[in-house]
Parts: C-alpha cells; sequence; structure tokens
C-alpha cells in the first residue's frame, strides 16, 4: 500500500487550503448534535468553534481510537463523541503499530486506580467519559519511544466509509498549535486503497 498519509496531503492539500463554498457549508460544516447543543458547558463545543481553522490549517496525521461510543461500531444515525491519540512527529516517521499498543494501554487504565499521578489522571478522564482533553501528553510510561497526545473528538458519520467505524486507526488532522482539536480526517480524502483496506476490515469483523 503507497503511504496513506502522505497520499491524504496530497489529496486535501497542504495549507492553508481554500475548499469551494458548498464543501464548507455542506460537507465540512457538520452540526452539533442536540445533546451537545443543550449542553454549552460541554468542552466539546470549543471542537465545533474551531473546525474552521482545524480544516485550513490542521496537519494530517496518523491518529488511533482510544475509545469511542459502541454505536459507532454499527450502522446508525448518531454522531458520537470519542478520544484519539496521535504523534505530531513527522508522519512518515510513525509506525501506526505503536499508536495501537500506545491507544491499548491508555484503555486499559480505564476503570482503574494506578498509583502515578500521571496514569491515574488518565485513567479519570477515560473512566468518566464525560471529561474532555485536547492536546494531552501521553507520559512517557504509556509511550516511551514516541511522543504522543490525546484528544476528544466527534466521529461524524458523513465522514467515515459506510457511516461507521470498521478499523480503529486512520488519518486524522490536528491543530499545529496547541489547544491540539482533532477530528478523522472525512474519507473524500483518503486514497482509494487505503479506503478498500478500511471497507475489508469491517467485513472481516462482522
Amino acid at each position: 500500500m503507497t503511504d496513506p498519509i502522505k497520499a491524504c496531503q496530497e489529496i486535501f492539500d497542504e495549507p492553508p487550503r481554500e475548499h469551494s463554498w458548498w464543501t464548507r457549508m455542506f460537507y465540512l460544516n457538520v452540526m452539533r448534535p442536540a445533546w451537545l447543543l443543550a449542553n454549552p458547558g460541554d468542552k466539546l463545543n470549543q471542537l465545533f468553534h474551531n473546525r474552521a481553522e482545524l480544516w485550513r490549517h490542521g496537519r494530517i496525521v496518523w491518529g488511533h481510537v482510544v475509545q469511542a461510543n459502541v454505536l459507532l461500531f454499527e450502522t446508525g444515525f448518531d454522531d458520537c463523541p470519542g478520544e484519539i491519540v496521535y504523534s505530531l512527529d513527522d508522519p512518515q516517521t510513525v509506525d501506526p503499530d505503536i499508536l495501537t499498543e500506545v491507544a491499548e494501554k491508555l484503555f486499559s487504565l480505564k476503570g482503574r486506580t494506578p498509583n502515578a499521578p500521571a496514569l491515574a489522571g488518565i485513567a479519570d478522564y477515560l473512566t468518566d467519559e464525560f471529561t474532555r482533553v485536547f492536546g494531552l501528553e501521553v507520559p512517557q510510561a504509556i509511550s516511551p519511544n514516541l511522543r504522543c497526545h490525546v484528544s476528544s473528538t466527534m466521529f461524524h458519520r458523513r465522514h467515515l466509509p459506510d457511516k461507521r467505524l470498521s478499523a480503529s486507526e486512520f488519518p486524522v488532522i490536528v491543530s499545529p498549535d496547541s489547544p491540539h482539536y482533532v477530528l478523522p480526517l472525512p474519507s473524500r480524502y483518503w486514497p482509494e486503497e487505503f479506503l478498500h483496506w478500511w471497507k475489508e476490515v469491517g467485513t472481516t469483523s462482522e
């Protein structure tokens, strides 16, 4: 498979990006769900307030799901939140398998009470499921060889192949500066080879 991240960067273009009015208004501009509109104090609203800048200036890197609403792995209509781990290092040097390992270690903290304060903070945040973070640095105890961050995100079904999560790794777009807002890169901008792989994973996992 050709490098999916490099291909996505070429398809989506380099920042600052200019998208057509139709793309901005009807494809990238996904509306907030009613439950989020009803909770203005939920920090996930910040992601929606900064989406335009994210699409225009964000960096495309590998991302991996740490946790997501189980509804997203099935066919449905609701957009749901989740957590993504990623690295801001050069994407060509990042092994997605390492992100998989980091994501699994992070998720294993959920529901636990580690002695180390840094790990305990992450465990509390993942267990709560309503705490939002944007660019939380992953402790070296979890990822000793790759500097990683975690951000809360929203999974828009319109932007996912077959409108559901079939695999846990995919291209994401990240704010270059802190706070690091993150969204899955819409599948319209994925290369065909990677898109085919994603759908094959979804078929074999059913």
